[in-house]
């Protein structure tokens, strides 16, 4: 016998994904009735769903349907998708983007260590959740994870990206990190204005030396967000940044 909210069930009116958390999502941003990098989005959500074995096709002009039949989107709007082996869940918002002229505080995180399957956007969010509960207590946006190693790798909803002497540098996937889709884009724009991009093994040490830092987003609308203060150590805003903001708000209106 199964009881659920006071009512009665024969069989289990849960599946194993609810219990145990055995799901995926992705959280794609639209801006104009066109979703941003819908391909990418895709394309890492099936690749996700192979790896865990779910056997689901996710196809666009669904969402696309979906998205039309809505009669009060904003310009801007979230879409998440949510797909176990029982089920698909589609969530569709207006979204108002936050502005931070003055940067955003990143805390380190101590109690929790980068989750082994960090490369998964698993619906299995504890660790996350939990870490961003110890950021909220040091009054920052964002926190950075450490791996047993104390190699940072990603933070609780972004990618990392520090500068140094005109270099960006930013956490290698061979970390077991998100592969992001902004993070890959922001790749590019550099690699295209000739800006010297390095992926390795990062510690601590190397942000609090650093000139600069930012994270990225997908929900971010210029891509990422610069970080003014980490550790007690205050940032500048580089011209790297800038060049990223414009570069990706650029791209973005290339695609509506």
């Amino acid at each position: 016998m199964y009881y659920l909210n006071e009512k009665i069930y024969n069989k289990s009116p849960l599946g194993e994904d609810y219990f145990y958390g055995i799901s995926l999502f992705e959280t794609i941003m639209g801006y104009k009735n066109k979703l941003i990098f819908l391909d990418e989005h895709l394309k890492r959500l099936e690749n996700s769903m192979k790896f865990i074995g779910i056997d689901k096709k996710i196809e666009k002009n669904y969402l696309y349907d979906l998205i039309n039949q809505e009669k009060d989107l904003n310009d801007e709007f979230m879409l998440k998708i949510q797909v176990s082996s029982e089920n698909l869940f589609i969530k569709i918002e207006n979204f108002s983007h936050r502005y931070f002229k003055n940067g955003i505080k990143l805390v380190e995180i101590v109690k929790y260590y980068q989750s082994e399957l960090g490369f998964l956007k698993s619906g299995n969010y504890l660790l996350n959740i939990l870490a961003r509960k110890e950021v909220m207590k040091e009054n920052g946006f964002e926190g950075v994870f450490r791996n047993r190693n104390n190699i940072i790798t990603e933070g609780t909803i972004s990618n990392i990206f520090f500068i140094k002497d005109e270099i960006v540098f930013t956490p290698s996937l061979d970390l077991n990190i998100l592969n992001g889709i902004v993070r890959e884009k922001i790749i590019e724009i550099l690699k295209k204005n000739g800006i010297k991009v390095q992926e390795g093994h990062y510690t601590s040490k190397n942000l609090l030396e650093a000139d600069s830092i930012f994270i990225s987003n997908s929900l971010m609308k210029l891509g990422c967000l610069w970080v003014s203060e980490y550790n007690n150590i205050y940032y500048k805003k580089s011209e790297i940044i800038h060049l990223i903001e414009k570069e990706y708000l650029k791209l973005i209106k290339s695609m509506i």
